[in-house]
C-alpha cells in the first residue's frame, strides 16, 4: 500500500505500554530491524492447507520486501484454532496478528484483547462500507480481510427446465415457501426445492431486521425479540415439512445431507462466498448456478448487510504492533500479495486487492451480485456478545425438537428465552 502507516495519538493502559515499547524500539521512522537482525512477530490463522500455502507465499513475499521483519506463521483447522486462542486469552499469550472471526469480535474485543487500529492501520483504501463490522465500543479493531452477503443461491439450470420463473428482488417468505413447494413437485423424488431454513439464528436475525427489529439489543447484552415472534418463525416452515416439501430432519442429519452442493436442492440461503465451494462441484457434472437476493418481510427493506468473511486483528499484548500492522497492510493491500491470496479469504475488502485480483467466473458472479443489491445494503447489527456461539448452538438445538414433534414453536421459545438468558448471565 503506498500510504505511510498513520501513527496512533492517544493510547491508554495495555495497548499504550506496547506501543510506546514498539515506538522506542523502532524509532520515528518505522520499525527498527535489518536482514541480519529483524524485529519478529507472529501471525496466525485458521483454514486447510491450500490456505496455507498461498497465505505463506505472501508472506515470504512481505519478508522480502521488508527484510527488517521477520514473520513466524502458524495455522490449523478451525476447531483446533480457537481451542488454542482461548486457552491463551488469561495469559495474553496471542499472536503478534491473527484471524478472527466476526462473532467472536467482542469475546476478544470486549476483554480487552485486542489494540484499536485507528491510527494504526490505513483504512483509505477499504471498500466503501466494510468496516462496519469492524468497531466496537466507538474504536476500531479489526479490519475485514474478505466480504460477503446473505443471497439465495440456486440452480438455474433446473428453474429453466421445468419452466419456474426466478423470483423477484422483493419476494416474500411466503413467495418462497410456494417456490420450494413448485420445485419440490417438479423436481421429484430425491429432489426438493430447498431446506428447512428456520433453524438459522442468522436468517432469524434477517428476518428480525427486515421487519425493523433486531436479534440482539443495542448493547448485546438481551435479546431484542419476543417470545411470539420467535414462535411464528419456527412455524414459517411447517406446512413444507408436513408435505414434504423440504427434507426431512432425518434426511438433513444424514451423513450425506441433501443440500444445493450435493446436487438435491434447487435453492439455499447462505453467504454469497459459499457459492465458490460449490462451483466445481455443480460445474462439473454440468449444471449452473446462480444467486439472488433472499426473501424480505418489506420489500422496502431487504435488510442486507456486508458481513467479514474473517477479519486480522492485533493483540494488544503484542510489543510490535507498527511491523504488525504493516503486514496487515501489505496482505490486504499490496498488488501482488492479493493477487496471490485471491479469493481464498472471500471477495477482497480493500479497491487496491480487488483490482490486482483475477476473478474466476464463480467470484465474478457473486461480485456482480453484491454490486446488484448494493442499493439494498443497510447497517450492520451490532456486533454479536461474547455468547454468541453458544447462543447459535441452542437456537439450533432447542428448534431440532419443534422439527422432531418434541415441543410446539412457543413452548421451544419459551425454552429458549430461559437458556438465552443463563447465557447472557454467564458472560457478566
Amino acid at each position: 500500500m503506498s500510504s505511510p502507516i498513520r501513527r496512533r495519538t492517544l493510547l491508554t493502559g495495555t495497548t499504550a505500554t506496547a506501543a510506546l515499547a514498539a515506538a522506542t524500539a523502532c524509532g520515528d521512522d518505522g520499525p527498527a530491524g535489518t536482514a541480519d537482525d529483524p524485529v519478529e512477530i507472529t501471525f496466525e490463522w485458521w483454514g486447510d492447507d491450500a490456505r496455507a500455502e498461498v497465505t505463506k507465499q505472501a508472506v515470504d513475499l512481505f519478508m522480502q520486501k521488508n527484510e527488517g521483519i521477520k514473520v513466524t506463521t502458524n495455522f490449523a483447522d478451525y476447531p483446533a484454532y480457537w481451542e488454542s486462542l482461548t486457552g491463551r486469552m488469561a495469559s495474553r499469550d496471542l499472536p503478534d496478528v491473527f484471524q478472527m472471526d466476526y462473532p467472536r469480535l467482542r469475546q476478544f474485543g470486549g476483554n480487552g484483547m485486542l489494540m484499536p487500529l485507528d491510527d494504526l492501520v490505513d483504512t483509505a483504501a477499504f471498500r466503501d462500507g466494510v468496516l462496519d463490522t469492524a468497531e466496537l465500543d466507538g474504536q476500531l479493531i479489526a479490519v475485514p480481510v474478505g466480504t460477503n452477503v446473505f443471497g439465495l443461491i440456486y440452480r438455474p439450470d433446473w428453474f429453466a427446465e421445468y419452466g419456474i420463473p426466478v423470483p423477484e428482488t422483493g419476494y416474500s417468505w411466503t413467495d418462497y415457501a410456494a417456490l420450494v413447494r413448485t420445485l419440490t413437485g417438479a423436481l421429484g423424488d430425491g429432489r426438493w426445492g430447498g431446506s428447512d431454513w428456520t433453524g438459522s439464528y442468522l436468517l432469524a436475525e434477517l428476518w428480525l431486521r427486515q421487519q425493523g427489529g433486531s436479534f440482539y439489543s443495542d448493547d448485546a447484552a438481551s435479546l431484542n425479540f419476543t417470545r411470539e415472534q420467535l414462535a411464528e418463525w419456527w412455524s414459517l416452515a411447517a406446512p413444507l415439512q408436513a408435505d414434504g416439501s423440504v427434507p426431512s430432519p432425518e434426511e438433513a442429519a444424514a451423513e450425506n445431507a441433501p443440500g444445493v452442493a450435493a446436487g438435491t436442492v434447487a435453492t439455499e440461503m447462505r453467504w454469497d462466498t459459499a457459492i465458490n465451494g460449490y462451483w466445481p462441484t455443480i460445474t462439473e457434472s454440468g449444471g449452473t448456478l446462480g444467486i439472488i437476493a433472499p426473501p424480505t418481510a418489506d420489500p422496502a427493506n431487504l435488510a442486507l448487510h456486508l458481513r467479514p468473511s474473517m477479519q486480522f486483528v492485533i493483540a494488544a499484548n503484542s510489543e510490535q504492533p507498527e511491523p504488525a500492522a504493516k503486514l496487515i497492510e501489505f496482505l490486504l493491500g499490496d498488488p501482488e500479495a492479493a493477487a496471490i491470496l485471491g479469493t481464498n479469504r472471500g471477495i477482497p475488502s480493500t479497491t487496491a486487492a480487488l483490482e490486482s485480483v483475477e476473478l474466476d467466473e464463480a467470484s465474478q458472479l457473486v461480485l456482480d451480485y453484491e454490486a446488484g443489491v448494493e442499493q439494498h445494503l443497510a447497517g450492520a447489527p451490532v456486533v454479536p456478545p461474547a455468547a454468541a456461539g453458544a447462543i447459535e448452538a441452542k437456537f439450533t438445538e432447542i428448534y431440532q425438537q419443534v422439527q422432531y414433534g418434541e415441543m410446539t414453536a412457543a413452548e421451544a421459545a419459551d425454552l429458549f428465552f430461559t437458556e438465552a438468558e443463563t447465557l447472557f448471565a454467564s458472560e457478566q
